[in-house]
């Protein structure tokens, strides 16, 4: 039964946690898939247009790069905007 108390979910989570990452013996091949599947990757990306199936398959390494910096460039603004928003209070 889980514990009621938050402090004690967090202490259990924390074990928890540490167990698994102290088991794993090559934290490279845990983490593949979530890499593999990060916005921040232009593989990411060539994926979601080729899906949309709107780009020919010969364009779709330049259309990926172009996805992938106009996310990061939305971040960017993103974060600036929240920063001056901070800087105003």
């Amino acid at each position: 039964m889980a514990a009621k108390d938050p402090a004690v979910r967090r202490l259990n989570a924390r074990i928890a946690v540490n167990t698994s990452w102290a088991r794993t013996p090559v934290r490279s091949e845990r983490t593949e898939n979530a890499r593999r599947a990060s916005p921040g990757r232009v593989e990411y990306w060539e994926r979601v247009i080729r899906e949309e199936g709107e780009v020919s398959e010969a364009d779709i390494p330049a259309a990926a790069r172009n996805a992938q910096r106009l996310y990061m460039a939305r971040l960017v603004k993103k974060r600036a905007n929240k920063r001056a928003a901070q800087t105003q209070k």
